[in-house]
């Protein structure tokens, strides 16, 4: 058959790389490279040169089962990171920090004595632990349906410290979305994501990072198109194939399009999409964010001692976590050069001369109206006959990370060829 595959980040490649064995497949990317970071930055010159993803791209086996499958078969080598963790005010005194333990595969949370002194950080710590036996207990009876981790909280009455403290930006560091979208999220997303083992196994990146994973799979594609710009999606009016418009007018038919964007850019392609299907995309909601590389830091916590992999800074004011990542914590081969952050949700700009490279995009929002619209998608998407494929992180349950992603495309994958 012969398939075209709308955009190139994860989702796309993915699925066309899967497609590509038994079919025409022409991926159709926008921009000038295909990939699934924002960007990457190169640190050194020529061979020895070391690229860091912007934003950076990490993953644990428990929670990111398809995304290992696919780093498998592609022979994409992983190591494991620390993602220790600091919470500072919004004056950069630290309240609260835990530390990895890693013991090959494993990598276990602790807190040190000195961790614990005050009140405050002790019962951050108590209500962690009891959170995380009332998830598990709930997930396991199947009671979190329907409810938001906010409901949560305030059912079990659980400490603001905690909630507020660490919960809520912890959440809202991993979702990428602000502390009011983060107490929205639904419970049983945030179990999910949580009773999968982040808090036993080793979070782990690709050694070589996501343009080495992007390579790997654009090598087994029979085509493909950047600088594509699509502008509509049409079906014949005999039904037996679909068109693409681009935007010098040119067109093309297809047997089957793979859409691989976000829901709306998906929704404003797909020119004669039913009402139900219309209505399903414009239910996901998505965040604009913003990730900075750069030198400066002031972004850390005010002590050096305190300095982790991840520093979330909360306080009154932000309506999510500034998040920086001390990247020579997290990349073992830049531990030993000069200091290296990236920022998520910056409140500020670094000072002169220290911004190295700044990155836009968006990601999908998960709250009740989306889980419902997911339900009417997949519904959709077993529909005999269909011809245009819904594609991307938020067309899958959980969390939309790299593990949606992948699992959509192969789910996309597995019902295409059904139609054969």
């Amino acid at each position: 058959m012969k398939i075209a595959v709308i955009g190139g980040g994860l989702a796309g490649l993915c699925a066309a790389w899967l497609l590509s064995p038994r079919h025409q497949v022409t991926l159709l990317e926008r921009h000038a490279r295909p990939g699934f970071v924002a960007s990457s930055v190169a640190l050194g010159d020529g061979a020895d040169a070391l690229r860091v993803d912007v934003p950076l791209r990490v993953f644990y086996p428990g929670y990111y089962p398809t995304l290992v499958r696919l780093y498998q078969a592609l022979g994409v080598a992983t190591e494991p990171v620390s993602y220790a963790t600091t919470l500072t005010d919004a004056d950069g005194r630290a309240y609260f920090r835990w530390r990895n333990l890693r013991l090959g595969s494993l990598s276990l949370p602790y807190l040190l004595p000195q961790d614990l002194l005050t009140r405050r950080a002790r019962r951050i710590a108590g209500a962690a632990l009891a959170f995380g036996r009332l998830a598990r207990q709930a997930a396991a009876r199947g009671e979190l349906a329907g409810q938001t981790l906010g409901e949560f909280v305030a059912q079990h009455r659980l400490a603001p410290e905690f909630v507020d403290g660490l919960l809520l930006p912890t959440w809202a560091t991993i979702a990428t979305c602000t502390l009011q979208d983060a107490r929205a999220y639904p419970a049983e997303v945030v179990a999910g994501y949580l009773v999968s083992g982040v808090a036993r196994q080793s979070v782990r990146r690709a050694v070589q990072g996501a343009d080495d994973v992007a390579a790997r799979l654009l090598a087994g594609i029979g085509r493909v198109e950047c600088g594509a710009d699509v502008q509509a999606l049409r079906a014949e009016p005999d039904g037996s194939a679909l068109r693409v418009q681009r935007a010098d007018g040119s067109a093309e038919r297809f047997d089957h399009v793979v859409l691989a964007t976000q829901a709306h850019q998906a929704l404003a392609l797909w020119q004669d999409a039913r009402p139900d299907e219309a209505a399903a995309l414009g239910a996901f909601r998505h965040c604009a964010l913003e990730v900075l590389m750069h030198r400066d830091a002031a972004f850390m916590p005010r002590a050096r001692r305190d300095w982790s992999a991840v520093n979330a800074r909360v306080g009154p004011g932000l309506d999510r976590p500034e998040t920086t990542i001390w990247i020579n914590a997290v990349q073992p081969a830049l531990r030993h050069a000069a200091p290296l952050f990236q920022t998520v949700h910056a409140q500020r700009e670094p000072g002169p001369g220290l911004l190295i490279a700044r990155a836009r995009f968006e990601r999908p929002l998960v709250d009740a109206a989306s889980q419902r619209a997911l339900l009417a998608l997949q519904r959709q998407r077993a529909e005999p006959g269909r011809r245009v494929w819904l594609c991307g992180s938020y067309a899958e349950a959980g969390v939309p990370l790299l593990e949606s992603a992948v699992r959509s495309a192969y789910g996309v994958a597995a019902a295409l060829q059904s139609t054969a």
